[in-house]
C-alpha cells in the first residue's frame, strides 16, 4: 500500500508541472512509436516565421521533466520561438531511452528518426515556422539521437547541441550543406564517457572539412574555471564546432538557477549547478539570443 501511495503522488507531482506541455496524439506517420509534446509561448509572435527547437530527454527522463530541468521554456518564451520534445515510451525502452544504438531506429526515415521527422514536418503544417532557423539538441540518449538527426537529415537543421551524448559511428557523406553543433562533456562522466565526446568531435570535423590550424582552444571560458571550449573552423574561416568539456562535471545538465533571462533550470537529480546555463548557452550558439 505504501508504494501504491508512493506512485500515486508521484504521478501527481508530475502532472502538476506537465500543464505547460500539449500532448500530440495524431502527428502523422509514427513508426518509432514515440509521443510528442509541444511548448508554445502564450505571447508568441507570429508576425514573421518562428524558429522551432526540439528537445530531447535522456534515460529515465520525459518530455516534462527535461522541459523543467533544462529551462527551454522560460527561453521560449523571452525569445519567441516554438519547442517540441519527442518522447520515448517505456513499451519501446524500459529505461525510455531513445534506440539510437538500434541500426532500424535511427536510419534515415527508419523507425524513430522518421518518427522525429514527422513532427517537424507537422510543426510545419501547423506553425508559421522558419525552415532556417530549426534546430535540435539533447542529453545522453537523447544527444545521440540529436547526432542521429543531424545525419540524417543534414540540411533540415541550422545547428545542433549535444550533451553528454554517446557516441556512435556514422559514415562521412558528400552532403554540401552541414549544421553546425556544439558538444558538452564532463570530464568525470562515467556514464558516458569522454572519449565519446572525442569521436563525435572527430567525426563532424570531417564533415566540415576543418582547418586543424584554425582551431582555438579557450580554458577558464566565460570566465569561469571550470570550464575549457574549443572552437573549429573550416577553411572558409567559418566556426561550425565547439567542444566544452567541463571540470569535474559527471552525467549531469549544467544549469544556473535564477529568475534572469541568463539563468534557469531546475535542481534535481540530473542537473547540478557550475555556475554554466548550459541551455542559454546553447540558444545563443543557436543564433537564439540577441
Amino acid at each position: 500500500m505504501k508504494w501504491i501511495a508512493f506512485i500515486l503522488t508521484l504521478t501527481a507531482f508530475s502532472t502538476a508541472f506537465s500543464q505547460d506541455l500539449t500532448p500530440i496524439d495524431d502527428f502523422g506517420d509514427n513508426p518509432g512509436n514515440l509521443k510528442l509534446y509541444t511548448y508554445i509561448p502564450k505571447n508568441l509572435n507570429t508576425a514573421e516565421p518562428v524558429p522551432l527547437v526540439l528537445v530531447l530527454h535522456g534515460c529515465t527522463q520525459s518530455a516534462d521533466m527535461i522541459s523543467r530541468e533544462t529551462g527551454w521554456n522560460k527561453l521560449a518564451d523571452s525569445l519567441n520561438f516554438i519547442v517540441i520534445y519527442p518522447e520515448q515510451k517505456q513499451i519501446n525502452n524500459g529505461a525510455k531511452c531513445f534506440n539510437f544504438f538500434m541500426g532500424f531506429e535511427a536510419k534515415k526515415d527508419k523507425g524513430e528518426v522518421a518518427s522525429i521527422r514527422t513532427m517537424i514536418d507537422y510543426c510545419f503544417m501547423n506553425f508559421k515556422i522558419d525552415s532556417s532557423k530549426v534546430f535540435i539538441t539533447g542529453m545522453s540518449a537523447g544527444g545521440a539521437m540529436s547526432n542521429a538527426m543531424l545525419n540524417a537529415y543534414p540540411e533540415l537543421f541550422n545547428a545542433g547541441a549535444l550533451l553528454a551524448a554517446p557516441s556512435k559511428i556514422y559514415q562521412p557523406d558528400m552532403e554540401p550543406i552541414q549544421p553546425r553543433v556544439a558538444i558538452l562533456q564532463g570530464d568525470k562522466d562515467l556514464v558516458v564517457i569522454p572519449r565519446h565526446a572525442r569521436k563525435i568531435t572527430e567525426q563532424w570535423t570531417i564533415k566540415h572539412h576543418i582547418d586543424i590550424t584554425k582551431t582555438e582552444t579557450k580554458k577558464e571560458y566565460l570566465n569561469n574555471p571550470l570550464l575549457t571550449a574549443t572552437f573549429y573552423y573550416n577553411k572558409e574561416n567559418q566556426l561550425k564546432l565547439v567542444s566544452i568539456f567541463a571540470e569535474g562535471l559527471k552525467h549531469k545538465l549544467p544549469i544556473k538557477p535564477g529568475t534572469k533571462i541568463t539563468q534557469g533550470g531546475e535542481m534535481d537529480f540530473h542537473t547540478v549547478d557550475i555556475n554554466f546555463h548550459s541551455t542559454y548557452w546553447v540558444a545563443g550558439f543557436f543564433g537564439l539570443v540577441e
